[in-house]
């Protein structure tokens, strides 16, 4: 897996991405990442990759010749050439875009390449996403002030399904969203705490009630904090009339 990343800050990964579970990735050659600066595209000697936008308002737009210019150096094929390789993809980051979801990133982590355009100021010109066939992401509802902390976290959210990126993959099949629902409560040692005791169930030794109680509890918090979620959750019949019967109660 290669990742590439367009940016106008180069130096916003320079820290981060020597940091934690993905430091520790690139040191093992597992994945690689290549920051690239979008102004050594530029076509002035003053490296101007913005421009106020056709219609007037406030705001600068993210040039279209850069970017055009960036992807072409990296092998990439605009969408009239025919030219398509499933394992690659273009990422703009942008809070204009589907949602970046955890489906989405399994998906991301069996490419050989992705490709993220981090966007910024106003946005980018549209004549982009017209040229290449890109996937225009944004990681929540809210507006940030460049695309660098959403492709860090892209990158974070599919590093880790690399493979031998994670020391114990099984963890990852239980975080939250892999199935659909929010994580399951965890408790570690001390067993109690200022009279908080761990629950009776992860004590037991039983791995069949112990995966039955991680589930149902993992069912009450997601009711709880993301009840949108099962809305589309693949539950049993048995899971769906525990639903109803906390939501009658709420």
């Amino acid at each position: 897996m290669k990742f590439e990343i367009i940016t106008l800050f180069p130096d916003f990964f320079s820290l981060s991405l020597k940091q934690s579970l993905i430091g520790k990735a690139v040191e093992k050659q597992l994945f690689d990442i290549e920051i690239i600066n979008l102004r050594e595209f530029a076509f002035d000697k003053h490296q101007t990759v913005d421009e106020t936008p056709y219609g007037g308002g406030g705001g600068m737009v993210l040039k279209v010749e850069p970017i055009d210019a960036c992807l072409k150096s990296l092998g990439y094929h605009h969408k009239s050439e025919n030219v398509k390789n499933d394992k690659e993809k273009i990422i703009l980051t942008s809070a204009a875009g589907k949602q970046f979801c955890q489906p989405t990133a399994i998906e991301y982590s069996l490419c050989e390449r992705l490709t993220i355009i981090c966007g910024h100021y106003l946005g980018v010109d549209e004549r982009i996403l017209t040229l290449y066939d890109i996937d225009e992401l944004s990681i929540g509802d809210y507006i940030l002030t460049g695309g660098e902390p959403a492709a860090m976290v892209m990158i974070e959210a599919v590093g880790r399904l690399i493979p031998r990126v994670l020391g114990n993959f099984e963890s990852a099949l239980e975080d939250s969203y892999m199935d659909q629902i929010v994580g399951t409560p965890c408790y570690t040692r001390p067993s109690e705490y200022q009279g908080a005791e761990v629950p009776k169930e992860l004590l037991s030794g039983d791995h069949k009630k112990i995966k039955k109680f991680r589930r149902s509890e993992a069912i009450k918090k997601c009711l709880t904090n993301r009840p949108d979620l099962l809305i589309d959750a693949d539950l049993t019949e048995d899971e769906h009339k525990f639903v109803e019967n906390k939501r009658n109660k709420i």
